[in-house]
């Protein structure tokens, strides 16, 4: 019979759903959900009832193709309630040889907690006498070695409100996930990675920041300033809808046209005559330039001086703004590659974009479950002496 498991990734632009199932130890996407988020900033819920109407919304559409009613989820949480810390834990072995039993040990080794946020432990690296980096110590001798760990933590005010949410929904959280850390595993793990990779998750209201060197996360930063500065401006100078400015900022303006052409768009009437006018493409293409220059000025400007080569990838929907690449290499010098789901992974055309890159490294997390080689991802439950682990493959 097939096990089924539901990821839910609430974000201020779109509520996304996933259900997938295990057969024979094989995983398939079964069915998805994408809602417009309302009632909520990304941040703060503005209106109860709307928010949890376009999460149930997405819900049931992930169910109608699931033909399965989702009685558990683990929520993936995208917002600035999410810190991610390194931690070091160390266990001294006098030159003897590295065996598999030292990584349990040295994986049970606590840390401190503040019961003000939710907590998720994830093996990041080891390290033999502070000098070799390495996946996998085992055969190797040292005098220390160290696991330098990711400290997942989510404030507790944001895990109350979503519990209070899931609750009304009657549907239980298994465990409440990030995207940084899901965007790490993924990148570090993927066998065509480059060593060291900025990834621009270009959001709609935050841009989040990852820097990998040497397959080791090095730097991370949220930005509060997403493509949503795009939208709002196309509405404030043409006076036009909200939904009917997101299309012309993703569909229609081509940041590489240069023909000059126009394009027709509504009137706003208090009568509703239906009156359109015409508004010049390149008028319209330039509130979109002006906007992503002021933005990825400063997103460069953010990331730490380093003379190393770095491969840029973006992922998020505002990544999807056509022709985005000639105008990032043309405006900053770089190539980009861009961040999708894979073709083959089940998801439906409509919804295999980068808008929906970090629920899928959420499901490819889950479901790369580790053999007994393979390294832990603990939950650390701060309300109870629960201490339970989940292993992943390939995150030695």
């Amino acid at each position: 019979m097939d096990n089924y498991k539901t990821i839910i990734e609430i974000g201020s632009f779109s509520i996304k759903t996933i259900i997938y199932s295990q057969l024979n130890k094989e995983f398939s996407i079964i069915g998805t959900g994408k809602t417009r988020t309302r009632g909520y900033t990304g941040e703060e819920i503005e209106n109860f009832d709307d928010f949890i109407d376009c999460i149930k919304h997405s819900i049931v559409q992930a169910e109608k193709q699931a033909n399965y009613i989702i009685r558990d989820a683990y929520i993936l949480v995208t917002n600035q309630s999410v810190q991610i810390k390194k931690t070091q834990k160390d266990l001294n072995l006098n030159g003897s040889i590295i065996e598999k039993n030292d990584l349990r040990k040295i994986s049970k080794i606590k840390i401190p907690q503040n019961d003000n946020y939710h907590y998720n432990l994830y093996t990041s690296h080891y390290k033999i006498d502070d000098k070799l980096i390495t996946d996998n110590p085992v055969g190797l001798n040292c005098n220390k070695l160290s696991i330098i760990s990711l400290v997942s933590m989510i404030d507790i005010k944001q895990i109350n409100l979503l519990n209070n949410i899931f609750q009304k929904l009657q549907i239980k959280i298994l465990n409440y996930l990030d995207s940084t850390t899901s965007y790490y595993f993924y990148l570090k793990n993927k066998p065509k990675t480059k060593t060291n990779v900025i990834l621009i998750d270009f959001g709609f209201n935050n841009i989040n920041i990852i820097v990998i060197k040497n397959k080791v996360l090095h730097f991370i930063k949220k930005i509060p300033q997403g493509s949503k500065k795009i939208t709002n401006d196309l509405v404030n100078i043409h006076n036009i809808s909200f939904d009917f400015a997101e299309k012309l900022k993703i569909s229609t303006i081509d940041l590489s046209d240069t023909r000059n052409s126009t394009v027709e768009i509504p009137i706003w009437e208090e009568f509703g005559d239906n009156k359109k006018k015409n508004v010049g493409h390149d008028n319209l293409k330039e509130i979109i330039i002006d906007r992503l220059d002021e933005t990825f000025e400063l997103v460069l400007k953010s990331l730490p001086k380093d003379n190393s080569f770095y491969s840029y990838v973006f992922t998020g929907g505002g990544s999807k703004i056509k022709n985005f690449y000639n105008y990032f290499r043309g405006r900053f010098g770089h190539d980009i590659q861009f961040l999708e789901p894979p073709r083959t992974c089940g998801i439906p055309k409509v919804l295999n974009d980068a808008s929906i890159m970090s629920t899928y490294t959420s499901y490819w997390i889950l479901t790369n479950k580790s053999s007994e080689n393979n390294v832990f991802f603990k939950k650390i439950d701060s309300f109870s002496n629960k201490v339970w682990y989940k292993r992943f493959v390939d995150l030695l």
